[in-house]
């Protein structure tokens, strides 16, 4: 058998079980994190799937996922980043549930108290590609008042500035961060492009032309205040914090952001500082320990976000960035090292261990399935494979 073709079989044998995966993560309110410990709809777990899901025919729960975080907007148009179906509890990590009668919104992290913004970023974002993969213009005049509402939120609140937030309130909420971060920027970059490409779609070409201009302003200030020369900093206050930030780097070249220059320059990083055998480390250089929050130290997972645990997602959107920029070889090779882990243990988990095998620590174990991976999995088969 070919190389090719060998890649091709095991792709597509890890894309059933992702599936399988995903749809275990169904809900009649749209997708869950996962289905043992992760049983609430996190903004960014569940939306990003939806990726995933629209390009397998699983486009009605993409659109219910979107319908339910719109439907716990607040009325000054800020979305949750959080939709628990049950209790906060210890015995929720060993999947033990007290469900609420009804699920309740969540705008602040439980950790630190600040406002978590990407909810509403990523409600638009995926409302977008849902609008596009399932040729559903409908969708967005009967939600516009409240898509409009989410990205002015924003606005009324930074302007034209980056986004600034508090402690642990981004996706590596285990690192004592605070400042304008280069994930959640990466996204209201993102999200003011498609509130644009939304209003364009219906025929609202004076307003979309200010959402395009919104976000070249945004832009400008993203490389203004995060670019180092060689990659996106990881983030920034009084000053640059020049980490290498994997995930959140890897979407600005997917998403547009990163010119091809940069996009060459990012990926070589990545490829020299980061890769580690199936996926991306989540970030480089190490965090000091002083910047991981106290709780990832008493559970025994002080290294979730810190160069120990490796995810799946930055490997995969390292695949999808390297497909971007014309290495299709290169990124059906990495994508078929991220099929064989997840066909070696028959489904798609959080988090692995250096060793390749899925958390299992005394306190903590990977979640699993877990849909964010297994929908961004299905995304990049779709778009590399095909």
């Amino acid at each position: 058998m070919k190389r090719s073709s060998a890649r091709t079989k095991s792709i597509h044998n890890a894309s059933v079980i992702a599936r399988r995966s995903l749809s275990e993560c169904i809900t009649d309110i749209g997708f869950t994190a996962g289905s043992h410990h992760f049983v609430d709809l996190w903004a960014r777990d569940s939306l990003f799937a939806g990726f995933g899901a629209n390009s397998v025919g699983m486009s009605k729960v993409s659109k219910k996922t979107i319908e339910t975080f719109l439907g716990y907007q607040r009325e000054d148009g800020l979305i949750p980043f959080l939709i628990r179906r049950s209790k906060l509890t210890i015995g929720k990590y060993f999947g033990r549930h007290e469900y609420y009668r009804t699920p309740r919104q969540q705008f602040r992290s439980s950790q630190s108290g600040g406002i978590v913004p990407d909810g509403g970023l990523m409600t638009i974002i995926v409302a977008r590609a849902y609008i596009e993969t399932a040729h559903d213009a409908l969708f967005f005049r009967k939600n516009r008042e409240s898509l409009l509402r989410a990205i002015s939120w924003y606005q009324q609140k930074f302007g034209n500035t980056l986004i600034r937030e508090w402690f642990q309130c981004e996706w590596a909420d285990a690192v004592l961060k605070t400042g304008r971060t280069l994930y959640t920027n990466v996204l209201y970059w993102k999200a003011l492009g498609d509130v644009s490409w939304m209003l364009h779609h219906v025929g609202e070409r004076r307003n979309s032309q200010e959402f395009l201009r919104r976000q070249e302003v945004v832009g400008r200030e993203i490389r203004a205040h995060l670019w180092n020369g060689v990659y996106f900093a990881d983030w920034r206050n009084v000053w640059r914090h020049d980490y290498f930030a994997a995930h959140a780097n890897m979407l600005a070249i997917i998403f547009g952001l990163a010119s091809r220059v940069e996009a060459t320059s990012i990926l070589s990083y990545a490829a020299s500082s980061c890769w580690h055998d199936f996926t991306l480390e989540t970030n480089d250089p190490k965090y000091p320990i002083w910047r991981i929050a106290p709780i990832n130290h008493v559970t025994g997972t002080a290294d979730y976000h810190n160069r120990g645990c490796l995810w799946l997602q930055p490997g995969i959107l390292y695949a999808m960035a390297l497909y971007k920029t014309g290495k299709r070889s290169k990124a059906a090779e990495v994508l078929e090292g991220i099929a064989n882990k997840i066909i070696a243990y028959d489904g798609v988990y959080e988090v692995y261990e250096k060793t390749g095998e899925p958390v299992k620590r005394l306190l903590y174990r990977a979640e699993h399935p877990f849909a964010w991976s297994a929908g961004l999995f299905l995304w990049a088969v779709h778009e590399i494979v095909g």
